[in-house]
């Protein structure tokens, strides 16, 4: 294999690793607008 060859092919993967990590990121939190997330006291009274 030439070098040319080789590293054609390095310069191609480096450019596709570069522009693949330019992007956003991924959220895998849930949001905190989420109903099911928010804890609010009962509206039960409290009784001795």
């Amino acid at each position: 294999m030439s070098k040319k060859l080789l590293y054609t092919v390095l310069a191609g993967a480096l450019s596709i690793s570069v522009l693949a990590a330019c992007g956003e990121p991924v959220d895998e939190e849930a949001p905190m607008d989420d109903p099911a997330t928010i804890d609010e006291p009962a509206d039960d009274p409290v009784t001795d």
